[in-house]
């Protein structure tokens, strides 16, 4: 029985549906609305393209030795890109423990900064007041 009130429904829907789309000012919505979305789809892939192919031509020539420093920032952004997206592929613990790990890190390295900070803060203060006096104040 309930099979049957759901084949009811989908054929009063279908019903509906042709009704609808017979109507001229309908349709031409419609296809306005997927000639707008195809356009900008269309135009999205030209940009992305554009910027794909800008990207490895640059590649080609710092490849070919054509311009040295920026194969050096490509080369680095590239690794970088590729050891990130190793180290996330391959992560034996999930996305909120890799994620606290990362932080703890990065905490773990603030605080080493701002002890090697302190320290040679330190010693620039010792070196300054061991520093014997030049005879030329006021």
């Amino acid at each position: 029985m309930r099979n049957k009130s759901r084949l009811m429904d989908w054929t009063r829907f279908a019903a509906k549906l042709g009704v609808v789309l017979t109507d001229p000012r309908v349709r031409a919505d419609i296809q306005d609305s997927v000639k707008t979305r195809v356009d900008h789809v269309a135009d999205t892939f030209n940009k992305k393209y554009e910027e794909a192919s800008n990207r490895f031509e640059a590649a080609g020539s710092a490849l070919r030795g054509e311009d040295r420093w920026p194969s050096k920032v490509v080369g680095f952004l590239l690794g970088v890109g590729v050891g990130a997206g190793l180290g996330l592929l391959l992560a034996p613990a999930s996305g909120t423990e890799t994620r606290e790990a990362i932080r703890d890190k990065a905490v773990e390295m603030k605080d080493r900064v701002a002890q090697s900070v302190s320290a040679t803060s330190s010693q620039v203060r010792r070196s300054v007041s061991s520093m014997p006096s030049t005879g030329t104040e006021g």
